[in-house]
């Protein structure tokens, strides 16, 4: 014959179990319907229902926290339990159902919002509670020592003007330069200077941003072509009502085409100085988890003189340009981290002179799509990568159109702390000039890594790839450039870098011969 003792305890389990299911489906559906729950006799209810938690602003109650006790997120304490009948009874707390359970009356009384200890929690309850904290913590040092602040570029203090804040950088530069071509070679030892600066707002509302960097150089021995260059954009976010927000931008470039570009002149001393000039307004809107912009971009592109080596010149402005696109893209927040997007883009550029010297109309309208996904994982991912399609449809119906897969997109990786991984891709559309050539879709790809080997020394290492595919039926086989480059920098101290560097380049064309360039160069950086 079983003991009667042995029922009571069975009895007990039973109700709480009982109790706990009830409890735990009532605060669960109380977010979708007030539905009452029914206790552990199928008698009773409880007098109200309860929000799930976290969702709710009503002020607590005894009924709410001991619904929140059972299902493991908070305690109990012993006024809440004499505040509710038959709580004590479902439980098993009492000196009745549980003679054997012994009275701490020295026990503190628990404060609303910490965990019940180990010791009155199932271990279903402890896994929940466990769950409630970071998951992830940061790993600590090897020694246990606190991390040594690293110095941050951006921590030169720089001049202020007004509410802004200026920090120019002068970076002067020897470097020895040998190019091979063919059978021919020549070497030069030059100076290169390159002045740069950020100018940043610090505003309540509102930023603007503006950078900027130029550097020429000045042949100190050998041969060779001088090639400055220069680079300015400027940038206005404009915080409007609603999350909407209106972007201007303006820009500046100058470069020198290269002696090895498929436009340009054989045997000239100096080629042509391209002027670029580019301006763009967008809007930019946050529609709960939707992301929308749209940015509509104006360029004007301007060719200088060709120089011949008896100093006669040919004008070359047939080539300029005026061009306006339309970009339209949305996104969707998966999560903060994970911003799929969808984009389209369509674009007109005209040429000044509807017919250039060889005969041709290339103006031209040109169509884009693309799909990819912004990233933001903080310092160990972050950046975006898109695939698409181009289209540019000639005016010429003699020129063939050019069309082509794209990938676009910049990622930045740190697998470990000090050491950063850097990918970016690009498509560009180059026009030609020759006679019966359309043009070509560009591809390149740039990738570096940098360590931090010392406090204040890092190491670099980049490579290069570049593939200009031309439209078939204009003669031209394709281009393929690639690079290497290695540098180490040292900071002497928080505005003064000692830095070295080496580069490779090799260009290959289909019937020329391969122009190889070596670089070496040793120099000083002044940052304010």
């Amino acid at each position: 014959m079983r003991n009667p003792s042995d029922k009571i305890q069975t009895k007990a389990t039973a109700l709480r179990a009982g109790y706990r299911l009830g409890v735990s489906a009532a605060c669960l559906l109380s977010a979708l319907a007030a539905a009452q729950a029914q206790s552990v006799n199928g008698s009773s209810t409880l007098p109200e229902t309860y929000d799930l938690r976290g969702t709710t602003t009503q002020a607590s109650t005894p009924q709410s926290r001991a619904a929140a006790t059972l299902y493991g997120a908070l305690p109990t304490s012993r006024d809440d339990q004499a505040s509710l009948p038959g709580i004590e009874e479902a439980i098993g707390t009492t000196q009745a159902d549980a003679p054997t359970q012994q009275t701490d009356t020295a026990q503190p009384q628990d404060q609303t919002g910490s965990i019940a200890p180990p010791t009155q929690l199932s271990q279903a309850d402890q896994d929940f509670a466990d769950s409630l904290g970071a998951q992830n913590a940061r790993i600590g040092t090897v020694d246990g020592l606190p991390e040594a602040e690293q110095p941050d570029p951006s921590a030169v203090p720089g001049f202020m003007l007004g509410t802004l804040t200026l920090r120019p950088t002068i970076d002067q530069k020897i470097v020895r330069e040998t190019v091979s071509f063919g059978a021919d070679k020549t070497s030069r030892t030059y100076s290169e200077t390159t002045v740069s600066g950020t100018l940043q707002s610090d505003w309540s509302r509102h930023q603007l941003a503006i950078d900027g960097s130029a550097s020429w150089e000045e042949n100190i021995s050998g041969t060779g072509t001088e090639s400055p260059e220069a680079d300015l954009d400027a940038r206005l976010n404009l915080d409007l009502a609603n999350d909407l927000t209106a972007i201007i931008g303006a820009g500046y470039s100058y470069s020198q085409e290269s002696s090895t570009d498929a436009n340009a002149i054989a045997g000239a001393a100096t080629q042509s100085g391209i002027h670029d000039l580019r301006a763009s307004v967008g809007l930019q809107r946050d529609l709960g988890l939707l992301r929308g912009t749209t940015t509509l971009e104006m360029t004007r592109t301007l060719y200088g003189d060709v120089t011949l080596p008896d100093g006669g010149t040919v004008a070359v402005n047939d080539r300029d340009t005026v061009g306006a696109e339309l970009t339209t893209r949305i996104g969707y927040a998966l999560s903060p981290a994970l911003i799929p997007f969808l984009e389209a883009s369509v674009g007109r550029e005209k040429y000044d002179q509807r017919i250039d010297s060889t005969g041709a109309e290339r103006s031209s309208n040109t169509y884009g799509v693309r799909a990819g996904a912004e990233i933001d994982m903080g310092e160990k991912l972050s950046g975006e990568l898109a695939a698409g399609y181009l289209l540019r449809e000639l005016d010429d119906a003699s020129l063939n159109d050019i069309s082509g897969l794209t990938l676009d997109g910049t990622l930045t990786w740190s697998p470990l702390r000090g050491t950063s991984v850097l990918l970016g891709v690009a498509t560009t559309v180059e026009a030609a000039t020759a006679a019966g050539e359309s043009g070509a879709i560009v591809y390149q790809l740039n990738s570096g890594l940098t360590q931090q080997i010392h406090s204040a020394v890092v190491a670099r290492l980049g490579g290069t790839a570049e593939f200009t595919n031309y439209t078939a039926g204009g003669g031209r086989g394709d281009e393929r450039i690639y690079g290497a480059s290695a540098g180490l920098t040292w900071s002497i101290n928080r505005y003064l870098d000692l830095e070295a560097e080496a580069s490779y380049e090799l260009t290959r064309n289909p019937g020329i011969p391969d122009e190889k360039t070596t670089r070496i160069g040793l120099g000083l950086k002044l940052r304010r």
